[in-house]
């Protein structure tokens, strides 16, 4: 009788207290999903302000990085007298990786049907150095590798970096137009 008694004198106390402390955390959860849905909101209403400036860089950002990774500029800033064949296009190769790598965080701000345009025609022009380095070896030099690059670019009237300029142009009309 006395372990029932027990029993019931600590129903009595520790009950009220669940009963309280799934009310309060109930309450505290509620008052902080609607503090967190009302600083969504509030975000939302002004997106354009913080976001369109950051869009707009990133838009800049990857036209330099076309820009820099076009055949003409890798070997206009990267062609070192001296080299041989093989070591200058490890040299273009890492200069566009390198290029790549420091803009890769810009996709957050561009569509994706942009950002894999980017990734294509990184990996087009990287392409294009390994296969103007096919027929060279160590005995050529980075000046052999710079000609048949420039050669081939003549030859093909074709510009990977213009076709992703050329796109993100049109993206950006679209999006601030």
């Amino acid at each position: 009788m006395k372990y029932a008694e027990v029993v019931l004198e600590l129903v009595k106390y520790i009950l009220p207290s669940i009963v309280v402390f799934f009310t309060a955390y109930m309450l505290v959860g509620k008052f902080m999903q609607d503090k967190l849905n009302e600083e969504i909101r509030a975000f939302k209403k002004q997106p354009q302000s913080i976001i369109n400036p950051l869009k707009l860089q990133a838009y800049e950002r990857l036209i330099v990085f076309l820009e820099r990774i076009s055949p003409q500029q890798l070997i206009q800033h990267n062609a070192g007298t001296g080299l041989s064949a093989i070591q200058m296009k490890r040299v273009f190769i890492d200069a566009v990786n390198a290029e790549y790598n420091h803009n890769v965080s810009q996709q957050i701000y561009v569509s994706p049907q942009l950002w894999s345009l980017i990734k294509v025609v990184k990996e087009e022009v990287i392409d294009i150095v390994n296969s103007s380095a096919e027929s060279l070896d160590d005995k050529n030099t980075g000046l052999d590798l710079c000609k048949i690059i420039i050669n081939r670019m003549i030859e093909t009237q074709y510009q990977p970096t213009q076709k992703g300029i050329d796109f993100l142009k049109a993206e950006i009309q679209l999006y601030f137009a």
